[in-house]
């Protein structure tokens, strides 16, 4: 046999593999569609597009039905959501359900100008970890959306601008599991929060808080704002799944905004299927008045009480301070702690009128942040409200890397290794004795 015969049976021999792959495979999807295939049992397959001129598409789709007992809805299925909210879902779509398998095929949508994100869920309507029964349709699974005149008007999202109605305060979003965000904002004269929170809270019996949110008056420690069940609706996915979101008229005054999860179902660890704006998972905040409200930053709004700063080696600091009125202050303390080994670090003890002395705080790794430069330099600032007693700050530091001593990178304000305490409220310095 000839080399030329040899290469002629390889071609043909590769066109009919092709072919018979092609015929399994079904037909191409049409020019500019966005597709979800080989998709997977519990998973959140995700792609995002723009329309850039309002236009007419078609959505075909297949999932599954949750046919678990106590299941309601669908447990694998597909819907599109636009600046974080649901346009379209197959859960309201008239779908077609053979055995539990749901189907869409020729959903007409008209979509306006913007930027889309296609999401398919398939974690089911229970929060269970066992074998899904539906996880054996997961191969018949997949999604196509496409313009029915084959035109390309359905996009990457690169450089098309967000849409922004409002000022961004904070963004604690995304969150995964064990997490805990907080912040302190300063409000200068009477405003509105436009509060964002999305979490997870318990359906049945007792409410119980699992993924939440909250704002609290920083000054007396009075709750103005929490995720609840009374405030919220359904967020999409399982019924845990909760959301917010509306505005809240606050005073002028300083407030603490707190965002804390636990470590079930959650941003990217769903257990049951996520809610329609996933990447929403947490709490933003935003304003319409961008000068009604500001980070609060202590070193710039306030006059410390006690610093106690540029620690060097082996040193060991105290101050102690007497309250005699109920009083809220913030600690802003910089250290060295390694994989839970505590080397420069903080604390406050209280002495009660037993004589008694007790640790109110000290800094931790949970409790801390990454303070810039080498992993081991962390920040801690918390809130305390005192009541009246004596009590004790110190700052104890080791023989290595401290003020002007580093050795590894040193944090974005080395000159602040140590501990200070600012008072709250402007009039907060009046409430404490230093002696």
């Amino acid at each position: 046999m000839s080399r030329f015969s040899r290469v002629k049976i390889i071609l043909l021999l590769f066109l009919g593999t092709l072919a018979v792959t092609r015929l399994f495979m079904g037909p191409l999807p049409p020019p500019g569609a966005v597709v979800l295939s080989d998709l997977d049992v519990r998973e959140l397959a995700q792609e995002s597009f723009q329309v850039s001129e309002s236009t007419q598409v078609l959505i075909d789709a297949v999932g599954s039905v949750d046919e678990r007992e106590e299941a309601t809805g669908l447990a694998a299925y597909a819907w599109i959501t636009e600046g974080g909210n649901m346009v379209w879902s197959m859960n309201d779509a008239k779908f077609i359900q053979e055995g539990s398998l749901a189907s869409v095929e020729n959903e007409t949508l008209v979509l306006d100008p913007g930027r889309y994100t296609l999401h398919f869920a398939s974690y089911g309507q229970l929060q269970l970890k066992s074998r899904p029964p539906f996880q054996r349709d997961q191969r018949k699974w997949n999604v196509i959306l496409y313009s029915p005149d084959g035109r390309k008007v359905l996009r990457g999202n690169q450089d098309v601008p967000k849409k922004n109605t409002s000022h961004l305060i904070w963004d604690a979003t995304a969150l995964e599991g064990d997490e805990k965000r907080e912040r302190f904002l300063e409000v200068h004269y009477p405003t509105d929060f436009t509060i964002r929170a999305i979490g997870q809270l318990s359906t049945q019996g007792e409410v119980h808080p699992l993924d939440y949110s909250r704002i609290e008056d920083a000054v007396n420690g009075r709750t103005v704002w929490q995720l609840s069940l009374e405030n919220t609706t359904w967020a999409g996915g399982v019924q845990e799944n909760r959301i917010f979101d509306n505005q809240l008229p606050v005073e002028p005054g300083l407030y603490q905004a707190i965002a804390v999860t636990d470590i079930r179902h959650h941003y990217d660890g769903w257990v049951g299927n996520p809610p329609f704006d996933p990447v929403g998972w947490g709490l933003r905040l935003s304003t319409s008045d961008p000068e009604a409200v500001s980070i609060f930053d202590p070193w710039r709004r306030r006059n410390p009480v006690i610093r106690m700063t540029e620690v060097g080696d082996d040193q060991r600091h105290e101050r102690s301070f007497t309250v005699t009125n109920k009083v809220a202050v913030l600690f802003y303390a910089l250290g060295e702690i390694n994989r839970r080994e505590e080397y420069d670090v903080a604390w406050l003890e209280q002495v009660h009128a037993s004589g008694e002395t007790v640790t109110r705080w000290r800094m931790s790794s949970e409790g801390s942040l990454h303070a810039g430069g080498a992993r081991k330099n962390r920040k801690e600032v918390v809130l305390l409200r005192l009541e009246p007693a004596r009590y004790t700050l110190y700052y104890e530091s080791d023989g290595s890397h401290s003020y002007d001593q580093w050795n590894a990178g040193e944090p974005d304000y080395p000159e602040r290794w140590g501990v200070t305490m600012f008072p709250v409220a402007s009039e907060g310095a009046k409430m404490i004795l230093v002696k």
